[in-house]
């Protein structure tokens, strides 16, 4: 086959279905209930099923679900390499993560978060009789053209492995070189940078990851917690995922609000340049994590 045939061919093959993307032009909130349903994938990839909370020119956040023992690899079709910063934040069941051009696999249970950036080929597995759900940030979006649209561009991955082979014989004396080469940094709590929120304990807010293009957060909020308005720089989307959380958002206009007490699974859209603060009424704490993306400069492309 000459190269002008396996053009033909690649243009022929059946595009990669689109990722619904839901905006908003003012603060809102969005119930677990109401988010963008879709299912990702091919039967060779695998089939993955999502909930889109907000896919943005700055900001992409959905949930995905896979069923026990499912997976998702790579196709022709749908190629899972991308040009943005992604963390994706376990809720429930355990990910296994693998980088399938390296043979690096990382195990990341509840609670933990993995994060990879741009051009790291990734398949995600769940091994248990559980149902896996995870939480997805990734910037810049694929409004931007990084995810499909930058994939279909990509060489296909031929040669996959599960194992990598760098550490044979040296592990774990090799432990110090692995973190510095990894491709997939998994986060657990204690890995995240801890700080009060608005000067009180009963609002704690973990970094988990601060790169240039993404910023996610994990917060705590214990039981009659008040506090003023915080300004939130950039684009955020923030999911309840424990208890109970009254939010309220206020933007720069003056005049619009989003105020709401969300469960776990609810969220907030917060518009870059508003505030944004959170109470706690329940005699329970509540837990959550935020996503913010930065705008990308005029003319980029990925």
């Amino acid at each position: 086959m000459d190269e002008a045939d396996k053009s033909i061919r690649a243009d022929a093959m059946p595009r990669r279905r689109a990722t619904p993307r839901p905006t908003f032009e003012r603060a809102a909130v969005v119930r677990r209930g109401e988010t963008a349903h879709h299912v990702w994938g091919d039967t060779e990839a695998g089939l993955v099923t999502d909930r889109v909370y907000v896919s943005s020119s700055a900001l992409h956040v959905l949930e995905f679900e896979l069923e026990p023992g499912g997976a998702f690899r790579h196709s022709a079709t749908n190629k899972t390499v991308f040009a943005a910063d992604v963390m994706y934040c376990v809720l429930e069941g355990e990910l296994v993560l693998a980088d399938p051009q390296h043979g690096e696999v990382r195990v990341v249970a509840p609670g933990e978060q993995v994060l990879f950036h741009r051009d790291t080929w990734h398949h995600g597995f769940n091994p248990s009789a559980r149902p896996l759900r995870v939480l997805e940030f990734f910037a810049p979006p694929p409004s931007r053209g990084t995810a499909s649209q930058y994939a279909r561009h990509q060489s296909m991955l031929e040669r996959v492995q599960y194992r990598d082979q760098r550490w044979s014989g040296r592990w774990p004396d090799a432990r110090a070189e692995r973190l510095s080469t990894t491709r997939l940094h998994v986060v657990r709590p204690d890995d995240a940078v801890w700080g009060f929120a608005a000067e009180s304990p009963t609002h704690l807010v973990g970094l988990l990851a601060d790169t240039e293009h993404l910023t996610v957060s994990t917060g705590r909020v214990y039981a009659g917690h008040v506090e003023d308005p915080r300004k939130v720089d950039d684009e955020s989307m923030l999911v309840v995922t424990s208890g109970e959380l009254w939010v309220d958002v206020h933007e720069e206009d003056g005049e619009t609000y989003a105020t709401a007490c969300l469960a776990a699974g609810d969220a907030v859209y917060v518009p870059a340049h508003a505030t944004l603060r959170v109470l706690s009424r329940s005699g329970e704490p509540s837990t959550y994590l935020q996503g913010s993306g930065r705008q990308v400069a005029p003319g980029w492309t990925p």
